[in-house]
């Protein structure tokens, strides 16, 4: 997953904030707005979670033969993810150009598309008073603003647990405590919580 769940209420709420200051839109139900945009991320997260599991499901199925066959699991998994990603059509969510927090460009430009047909489709909630690209690449905009913002709040965190006294490894059950204390500290100091 590119950012932590409980970041995607923060996303949606300021996306729909900003894309109306930005004067692009009017937007009458901003709750309505809010939840549409909330909707398509959730599907696209739950699309690739599917995904996620037939991969694992796969490797499962093939571990004893992998095992005797000395391929490993790492390069297994890739190539098996690679494939479905192909075969399914769909973009990943982090990838080599990720933008700020993780998500790649790609990504961040089928989620435009996505988004800019539902909320035309949501009138009298919203009014476009631009064209739907206009929109649209103001809704890529303020995207990649808000995830350089949770990239800024990661390293914020990761930061923060590596000045600890002592060393925590990453991955360890500590490691994720504390990415999530923090993580929800620093959202707090945004008002998201």
């Amino acid at each position: 997953m590119a950012f932590p769940r409980e970041y995607l209420a923060y996303l949606v709420t300021e996306m729909a904030t900003r894309l109306e200051k930005s004067g692009k839109v009017t937007i009458a139900g901003k709750q309505a707005v809010v939840e549409k945009i909330q909707q398509v991320i959730r599907e696209n997260l739950a699309q690739e979670e599917r995904l996620n599991q037939e991969v694992r499901d796969y490797l499962e199925r093939y571990s004893e033969q992998m095992r005797r066959d000395g391929i490993s699991f790492q390069e297994m998994h890739k190539l098996v993810r690679k494939e479905l990603l192909k075969k399914y059509r769909i973009i990943p969510w982090g990838g080599s150009e990720r933008e700020g927090g993780g998500l790649a460009r790609s990504k961040v430009i089928e989620l435009s598309h996505q988004i800019v047909k539902e909320l035309a489709a949501l009138k009298p909630a919203i009014e476009f008073k631009e064209a739907n690209n206009d929109v649209r690449l103001e809704i890529i905009h303020q995207m990649q603003e808000l995830m350089r913002e949770e990239g800024q709040i990661e390293q914020a965190v990761r930061h923060k647990i590596v000045s600890q006294k002592r060393e925590i490894a990453e991955g360890s059950a500590e490691w994720d405590i504390l990415f999530r204390k923090y993580y929800s500290e620093e959202m707090r100091k945004l008002g998201a919580i």
